[in-house]
């Protein structure tokens, strides 16, 4: 049963569009909690269950933008409903938001192994629940944003054998990464973690944001604000982020190299509970599990490589 959530009534301009399925199997809860939601900007659709939801998406995968889902349902619960969701290409890149009262260190890994866009536990802050929504749709943005770019140049970029960028800015990222996924032979499926690789390439190797300052700032609101104020100051002109691409006999190999101090990539690379409330922290992780075949970094963390496979060819 999912607690009443109680959310500013602030509709900002990027949640007017955007359309969330809630999932719960408290009638009253659905009820509430959609009409609360409904004051943020949001469009609010319902399923009593992970199986009902699930149906809606297969029918109609555009009907929605992001789920919201508690855990503990009948019939099909959170954790498998967000598990058949990444396993269907059309639904795999909806950020699925699992709202739970559990708390353990093992539920906590399992949904965000499951590929949870964010596992928020209860009781929650009305504050997080509006940024984590307003941080899903972002993300939805985007990745929309960076698939357009990349029906644009898919053609010409797939008979290409190597490609190179050098980037500082934040606005020079998404027309880089969607070049680079151009070369994949399953761009959807890399998109995301070429994107998660660059950006943080950017944030923390050129500008020198570590994980407590970002989380601090989004958490204030003041993230975007704050990032494009620094990536304008004088101290940080001279980083930069190397961005390339290279096919090989047997796949694609990306490379992200940046100038910066380096950073703890390990703890990164697996799923931390500690890092669960946090607004952000877990792009890595997700690139790692779902984006490609293997992702490595050189010990400093100044550089990650990921590799996809080449898809098999049918053999006659």
């Amino acid at each position: 049963m999912t607690d009443v959530l109680s959310l500013p009534s602030a509709p900002t301009e990027t949640t007017t569009k955007a359309t969330i399925l809630l999932v719960d199997d408290d009638r009253s809860a659905l009820l509430t909690t959609g009409e609360q939601i409904e004051c943020l900007g949001y469009a609010v659709l319902t399923a009593s269950n992970g199986a009902e939801a699930f149906t809606m998406l297969r029918e109609d995968p555009s009907c929605a933008d992001i789920v919201m889902t508690d855990r503990m349902m009948p019939i099909l619960d959170g954790l498998g409903f967000i598990r058949r969701l990444k396993r269907e290409r059309e639904t795999k890149d909806i950020p699925a938001i699992l709202l739970t009262g559990a708390s353990e260190v093992e539920d906590v890994s399992l949904g965000i192994e499951a590929g949870a866009f964010y596992y928020l536990t209860k009781p929650t802050t009305q504050k997080l629940v509006a940024s984590v929504l307003h941080s899903a749709f972002q993300e939805v943005h985007r990745q929309r944003k960076l698939r357009n770019d990349l029906m644009g140049h898919q053609a010409a970029f797939k008979t290409m054998q190597a490609v190179k960028f050098r980037l500082r800015l934040p606005e020079e990222v998404e027309p880089v990464v969607s070049m680079l996924a151009s070369m994949q032979d399953a761009p959807d499926r890399t998109i995301q973690g070429i994107f998660e690789l660059v950006q943080n390439a950017v944030e923390h190797g050129v500008l020198r944001f570590g994980f407590e300052a970002k989380a601090a700032l989004l958490k204030e609101g003041r993230w975007e604000e704050t990032l494009a104020e620094r990536a304008h100051e004088p101290l940080y002109q001279n980083g930069w982020v190397e961005a390339t691409a290279m096919r090989r006999d047997d796949g694609v190999y990306v490379s992200v190299k940046d100038n910066g101090p380096g950073f703890n990539w390990r703890s990164f690379l697996t799923t931390d509970p500690s890092r669960s409330a946090a607004p952000c922290g877990r792009g890595i992780s997700r690139a790692a599990n779902f984006a490609f075949d293997r992702l490595t970094y050189d010990k400093s963390g100044n550089q990650a490589v990921a590799f996809t496979a080449n898809k098999p060819r049918v053999k006659w």
